[in-house]
């Protein structure tokens, strides 16, 4: 995971309070901070730190690119796409985990992260040769996730012709939604963990989230090429998080400060 650095610090930990920059350094160390886990603050820097791949397990030409490291700290096995993986953070203001709304901010910090995606926006642009349609990320991230992924063919299992296929009678109401029937696979929940002070991760439930919670976010980019009826391509890149982390709470907690709205 690379973490989005601030004009004057690698983590971006002075634009937050001190209560809060400890609990980042706790996270990772400036001394120790790879050249692969500083995201970069400029075009040039990003076109030797990252590049555009196929997907070679996509099957949706919409969906075929990937924003992956051109360096790591080990020698990956050959044909092994790393994707770009950051790390956010933010306060926690209206949230709904399971429907994955939108994040939000207005302070400084904020700003300065919202900056390094659209960087990150930019560069997909240029070397993909799309435009977009406008800013990516003004003051909200539009937090998304693929719930369910259909399976190729070649690996579907195959089922004997006088074998009846089983449709999925699961009731439909909001505790027990139905779910997609074969070949559509659920990719499980999103991950939410909580690290304690000294630093032992443990996963919990989504309803011990409470406003005003300091978290962090693993976010990777979803790389979309969207073509319109006049047959003209544009590019979109939303953001998608695999897994939130609650920090430990700061004291005292600032009156004003970024938020989110998961």
């Amino acid at each position: 995971m690379s973490f989005l650095p601030s004009p004057n610090h690698l983590l971006g930990a002075d634009l937050w309070t001190e209560d809060l920059q400890r609990i980042i350094h706790s996270h990772a160390s400036v001394q120790d901070l790879q050249q692969w886990q500083s995201f970069p603050t400029s075009l040039c820097h990003m076109v030797e730190w990252a590049t555009v791949a196929r997907d070679p397990t996509s099957t949706n030409r919409r969906w075929s690119h990937l924003l992956v490291y051109k360096m790591l700290p080990i020698p990956e096995p050959y044909g092994v796409l790393c994707p770009v993986s950051i790390c956010i953070y933010s306060f926690l203001d209206k949230f709904c985990v399971s429907d994955f709304g939108n994040w939000n901010g207005n302070a400084t910090a904020w700003r300065n992260q919202l900056d390094r995606l659209n960087l990150a926006a930019s560069f997909v642009s240029q070397v993909l040769k799309l435009p977009l349609p406008s800013i990516q990320f003004r003051s909200h991230l539009h937090m998304q996730r693929r719930v369910f992924t259909k399976r190729p063919i070649e690996a579907q299992p195959t089922i004997a012709q006088d074998v009846p296929v089983v449709c999925n009678m699961t009731a439909q109401n909001a505790n027990i939604p139905k779910l997609p029937d074969h070949p559509w696979e659920w990719n499980g929940p999103m991950e939410i963990l909580e690290r304690s002070e000294d630093g032992t991760i443990t996963p919990i439930h989504e309803v011990l989230l409470s406003r005003g919670d300091f978290i962090e976010v693993d976010t990777e980019f979803d790389l979309v090429v969207v073509q319109t009826q006049a047959s003209k391509s544009h590019l979109l890149v939303p953001v998608v998080s695999p897994s939130c982390e609650l920090l430990p709470d700061p004291l005292p907690q600032p009156t004003e400060a970024p938020s989110s709205s998961l």
